[in-house]
């Protein structure tokens, strides 16, 4: 009995944590997201009105559509450097350990802190690289105030912080791989192309997966670097899912409506990882 007591004296706490943090919250979002409340009146039940309203928004689809190409972009562009970047740090070379700090650095780089560096990296009058453009002679890039180059800015900044994640998981992914198959592959005569492609790509696909998934939820919820380097700008040409319901619940005060653009949100990425997985699955089956 005394043990018995001492266990759920343990568990409590977490047990209490997890209820008031986590599921209180889940469940009074949940019930807000069917009401219309705004602060200045009373919560009114609408029902599902505020999904079908979701559904029709044309800026809440241009935030998915932005957030999609984040996605696609950083998760791709992270794992093709950060696979090269494996391969290159795997081989022993001079100076291996201070490179590695210096490549993983930006990984510990608070997102805010990243933005407000982007903003003076890419300041178009003062800037480094506005300065290193004159010095070459070249036109000078609107990179935060102009639509078709801001999205990208954003995208450069995620990459240089989380290309170094990629590099961690995929050279200890290398340090783990027999090595046996690929003396094999060699001794019968393949090329380094053909190695890498049919033996060593497919050994590090459990690395891959796992990767993926990790850099496709961070991604898929991006914020603070949003907010920090464009607030969305200009106009909404960078507002991603996770700031414009942001928005809506702390700037408009519609918070009926941005509870129910959470869990759209939330089902989306639920979809999303499970369409990522099947996929990624599949291709790891045919390798």
């Amino acid at each position: 009995m005394r043990d018995e007591r001492v266990k759920w004296a343990f568990l409590l706490p977490a047990v209490g944590w997890i209820l008031t943090f986590t599921v209180y919250p889940l469940v009074y979002s949940l019930t807000l997201s069917f009401q219309d409340w705004n602060l200045t009146s009373p919560p009114r039940w609408v029902g599902f009105a505020n999904y079908l309203r979701a559904l029709q928004d044309p800026r809440m689809h241009n935030a998915l559509r932005i957030t999609g190409f984040f996605v696609a972009a950083t998760v791709t562009v992270e794992l093709v450097f950060g696979f090269a970047l494996a391969l290159v740090f795997h081989r022993p070379i001079w100076g291996s350990r201070a490179l590695r700090a210096v490549v993983v650095a930006p990984l510990f780089t608070s997102p805010i802190a990243l933005a407000f560096l982007g903003m003076m990296l890419f300041h178009e009058e003062d800037g480094p690289i506005a300065h290193l453009l004159r010095m070459l002679g070249l036109p000078r890039v609107h990179w935060l105030s102009d639509p078709a180059t801001a999205l990208g800015s954003l995208i450069l900044l995620d990459v240089w912080q989380w290309t170094p994640f990629a590099f961690l998981v995929f050279l200890a992914g290398l340090t783990g791989v027999p090595q046996e198959p690929i003396e094999a592959a060699i001794v019968d005569g393949a090329g380094r192309w053909a190695v890498l492609r049919h033996v060593l790509l497919p050994l590090l696909a459990p690395v891959a997966v796992t990767t993926i998934l990790f850099k496709f939820i961070y991604s898929v919820k991006v914020f603070d670097l949003a907010f920090g380097l464009t607030g969305g700008g200009p106009g909404i040409s960078t507002e991603v899912l996770a700031l414009y319901i942001h928005r809506q619940g702390l700037e408009f005060f519609n918070l009926g409506y941005a509870s129910a653009l959470s869990y759209v949100f939330l089902v989306l990425v639920v979809l999303g990882c499970t369409v990522l997985l099947l996929r990624v699955r599949r291709l790891y089956e045919v390798a």
